[in-house]
């Protein structure tokens, strides 16, 4: 079995705890199991000092055991050898150590997933590099020549000696020394791998926020302001996301939701401009909700689900179609002329599958589209609005490039 182990121990300038810094949206223990996770860690252990329940490990316990795996807060280090057996490979990171995942594998030369067994190594830097000169009780010496990274896998069979020790000691520092005595071999990182960009440790709020700031900058897509509407979101959560990235989308999605249901009942017994006010809201929420789940994805490195997408347009879509009828025709009333609501929405989702066309992207941002309808409907000209729409669209269908 694959182990990792982390710590919540050390405090950071101000006294926080390193492990509860906030960093782009989680916490930095998050992104340490997180990367634990990724590495195959079928368990994950965390020394603490604590007796008490502290907010954000519950949060990382949660989260790690919703994904079928197991987690252990340990005050002190006394369990550790009954549960981590010889047999077992057992990955250390340092207290709020927050490393560059490919580097990590890269080093390990980790299986992923599966688990399948990676390298026994020590990961090292020079004793002239900047890490081991402004915090040498972190990256402790090894040698002459060298201190530790960081990083380390090492087998079970050594954790077993930590009952021999004070219950007092530093588990962390302990465990390098036993993988080094079992004759765990060491690797020197490149200066290239090591750089305050990708190898961030918690001493500070103030180095949270700025990696924070740059993994955020580095992992959103670029805005795109064809899509007015998608990139207003999309700036808008990459300033939101650090303070709350779990929360975002659901927040976003479930309020984006009620505006569009709340915008279908306003459109049937009330103003029309208020009723498409709410769902031009409502439909950008919910793209604040993509926008939340897009970069979520790319920070933890994981696919985006287009299908969760799609069914959040055929939402969006049939929500504001209901609104643009009502709108246009008050319940109970019934004229024909309502159905232009749904054929605009439906022209502009035919239109937006144009591959290239810029035409497609603004198509395709419905929060824009409902609100020049809002403001159709403000000034009265919502029918005519949704006439010239259907035959602008239509025209772009028909005059499109490429096959049929």
């Amino acid at each position: 079995m694959r182990i990792g182990l982390i710590a919540a121990i050390r405090c950071s300038s101000d006294g926080t705890l390193r492990a509860s810094l906030p960093l782009a949206g989680r916490s930095v223990l998050a992104w340490q199991a997180s990367l634990l996770a990724s590495l195959g860690a079928e368990r994950v252990l965390c020394l603490t000092d604590s007796s008490g329940a502290n907010a954000d490990i519950i949060a990382v316990q949660q989260s790690i055991e919703a994904e079928g795996r197991q987690f252990h807060a340990l005050k002190g280090f006394a369990a550790l050898p009954a549960l981590v057996r010889a047999e077992d490979e057992l990955i250390i990171l340092l207290d709020g150590l927050v490393p560059d995942p490919d580097v990590v594998r890269a080093v390990l030369g980790t299986g992923g997933e599966n688990g399948g067994g990676g390298n026994r190594v020590i990961a090292t830097i020079p004793a002239d590099h900047p890490f081991a000169a402004s915090h040498p009780e972190d990256f402790e010496r090894i040698d002459a020549s060298r201190h530790w990274a960081g990083v380390l896998a090492m087998r079970g069979a050594a954790v077993q000696h930590l009952s021999d020790f004070p219950d007092d000691a530093d588990a962390t520092s302990l465990l390098l020394r036993l993988a080094l005595q079992s004759g765990t071999p060491c690797t020197q990182l490149a200066a290239r791998e090591l750089v305050p960009e990708s190898w961030m440790l918690a001493d500070s709020p103030a180095a949270v926020a700025r990696h924070g700031t740059a993994l955020i900058a580095s992992a959103a897509p670029p805005a795109n302001w064809h899509t007015p509407g998608l990139a207003l979101a999309s700036t808008l959560v990459r300033t939101l996301v650090l303070r709350g990235l779990g929360q975002g989308a659901p927040v976003a999605g479930g309020t984006g939701v009620a505006l569009l249901l709340s915008a279908v009942l306003v459109a049937a017994f009330g103003p029309a401009a208020a009723a498409l006010g709410l769902a031009a809201f409502g439909a950008f929420l919910l793209q604040m909700t993509q926008a939340f789940t897009t970069l979520g994805g790319r920070l933890r490195g994981e696919v985006a689900a287009g299908s969760s997408s799609r069914a959040v347009g055929v939402v969006v879509d049939v929500l504001a179609s209901a609104s643009v009828w009502f709108a246009i025709v008050p319940w109970p009333q019934w004229q024909p002329l309502g159905v232009l609501g749904p054929v605009v929405i439906a022209l502009a989702r035919l239109v937006a599958r144009v591959p290239g066309s810029r035409l497609g992207a603004a198509a395709s941002d419905r929060a824009c589209l409902l609100l020049l309808l809002t403001l159709s409907a403000f000034f009265g000209f919502l029918p005519e609005t949704l006439a010239c729409l259907s035959l602008g669209l239509l025209a772009a269908l028909l005059l499109r490039s490429g096959p049929d």
